[in-house]
């Protein structure tokens, strides 16, 4: 048995600050659902992407900046693939989490925190070095005992690397990272 709910009314000022020019095409979805059937995130994320699609068109602000979901996006673009109105769910993410971090809440420091170091360790090595990257979420979050059991296991199977990846792309991916950081400056 679904929930039904009954639109009371339809708030398009949140629509405006995140799409003013309607570059991310939201007001196209259909609410297939093929963006949340293909995402690889979807049994994490608690809002599949579809439905941040209507809760934005629905003015749901506090709803969409406390949740998990737009930090736990891999902005892995599948979504915009299998969208068939080519809706930009994962740029709608990005704004999201802007606007998140102008807002911050206590529930979600740590994820914050970790999207930034999985950032930074990007633009830094090209790719992610996963244990530079948790060393410095550990520091930031002064959590530095909470995993320490798994750490071997990684370390076994190959999951963590003691050395940082060597990655010839590592300059140009500094370079898009400056771009878009100039790029937002700008606006």
């Amino acid at each position: 048995m679904s929930n039904s709910a009954t639109i009371t009314k339809i708030d398009q000022s949140l629509l405006e600050k995140l799409d003013p020019k309607g570059e991310l095409n939201l007001a196209s979805c259909l609410q297939c659902g093929r963006c949340s059937a293909g995402c690889t995130m979807r049994l994490e994320m608690g809002i599949l992407p579809h439905q941040m699609n209507r809760m934005v068109l629905l003015g749901m602000e506090d709803e969409l900046l406390s949740s998990k979901a737009i930090w736990t996006c891999a902005s892995c673009h599948t979504c915009v693939s299998r969208c068939p109105m080519k809706v930009n769910t994962p740029a709608l993410i990005d704004r999201l989490r802007e606007m998140a971090k102008s807002a911050p809440t206590q529930d979600l420091e740590k994820i914050r925190t970790f999207n930034d170091e999985m950032l930074k360790s990007m633009k830094l090595f090209g790719r992610v070095y996963e244990m530079g990257m948790m060393g410095f979420y550990k520091m930031r979050t002064r959590d530095l005992f909470s995993d320490l059991a798994k750490f071997p296991t990684m370390l076994a199977k190959g999951k963590m690397k003691i050395f940082p990846p060597r990655t010839r792309a590592r300059k140009a991916v500094s370079t898009i990272f400056d771009r878009v950081h100039r790029a937002r400056r700008a606006k």
